[in-house]
């Protein structure tokens, strides 16, 4: 299906009356809303056109007729208040003074994303007007003046809410679909983040309470408390029972039995050193030989 081209619609702008400087403000607002599609439809069925205006009492502005609907659109605009309302010395201030203004969507305000996107594309806009190499297309000039200075949204969508869709034309109609939200992008990542804080604080907590618990001393109190294992104790019990000496009378009668064996020791032996090797459980030595008488010797004169 033909369409028009960016030339077209800053032509017929500059013919209902809006400035260089104003043509280029509106044009850089078209870019993001519509992507310079005058049959673009958005926000689920309930804005239509250029610069998608809101309500159902414009649905006659999309017919299918690209040339007739932008003409058609223009002049609705400019009987809105539109081309006014594009009021700066800059395209660039040209630009937000129509986003804040006549769009008026939920980040269009002054330093918000829709608002620095359309301001950034007023100077891709005042480079065609400057130069007068225009885009053969709209589809050529959106993605020249994405790569130029867009608001980094990988969204296609015309919705400016919208963080990641689809917007483009079909055989018969104009398809503007939104996959995910902003505010739902931005709630998903916010609540990432209050999980994995929560995490970080509950391990935080627990570090200290287990250092605390360690310096108190209260450790140290605990183990005392403790009970020893009835096994050991009963265990070291008997080592002791049986490292003690018998009882005193057994003693003095052990003694008594040593001291009269040793008394039969030395009377049955004869000398004190047999006496001794007896007590000590030494066999007696043998008595030394008896020495023999020499016979006198004779003497010779």
């Amino acid at each position: 299906m033909a369409t028009v081209t960016p030339k077209q619609i800053y032509q017929a702008l500059t013919a209902a009356g809006a400035s260089t400087i104003q043509a280029i403000g509106i044009m850089a607002n078209m870019i993001a809303e519509s992507s310079l599609n005058p049959e673009a439809v958005g926000d689920q069925g309930t804005s239509f056109g250029l610069v998608q205006q809101h309500g159902m009492q414009y649905a006659g502005l999309v017919t299918g007729n690209p040339v007739a609907d932008m003409n058609a659109q223009i002049k609705t605009l400019a009987q809105n208040g539109g081309i006014v309302a594009a009021t700066g010395t800059t395209g660039a201030a040209a630009a937000g003074n129509f986003s804040a203004n006549y769009e008026r969507c939920t980040t269009c305000q002054p330093g918000q994303a829709s608002y620095n996107a359309r301001v950034a594309n007023a100077a891709t806009v005042a480079g065609w007007v400057s130069s007068g190499s225009w885009p053969a297309s709209a589809g050529s000039a959106t993605a020249g003046a994405a790569g130029a200075g867009g608001a980094g949204s990988t969204s296609n969508s015309t919705d400016p809410t919208c963080a990641w869709g689809f917007s483009g034309s079909l055989v018969v109609t104009s398809v503007n679909l939104c996959v995910v939200k902003k505010t739902t992008l931005r709630h998903v990542v916010g609540g990432g983040l209050l999980v994995a804080g929560g995490v970080v604080l509950l391990a935080g907590a627990a570090i200290l309470a287990a250092s605390a618990f360690r310096s108190s001393g209260a450790q140290r109190a605990v183990q005392q408390v403790t009970p020893a294992p009835v096994r050991t104790a009963v265990r070291s019990a008997t080592t002791r029972q049986q490292r003690q000496a018998p009882p005193r009378p057994e003693r003095r009668a052990q003694r008594a039995e040593i001291s009269r064996g040793n008394t039969q020791a030395r009377k049955a032996a004869g000398g004190p050193a047999a006496q001794r090797r007896a007590v000590k459980g030494q066999a007696p030595r043998r008595p030394p030989p008896v020495a023999k008488p020499r016979p006198p010797r004779e003497i010779h004169h």
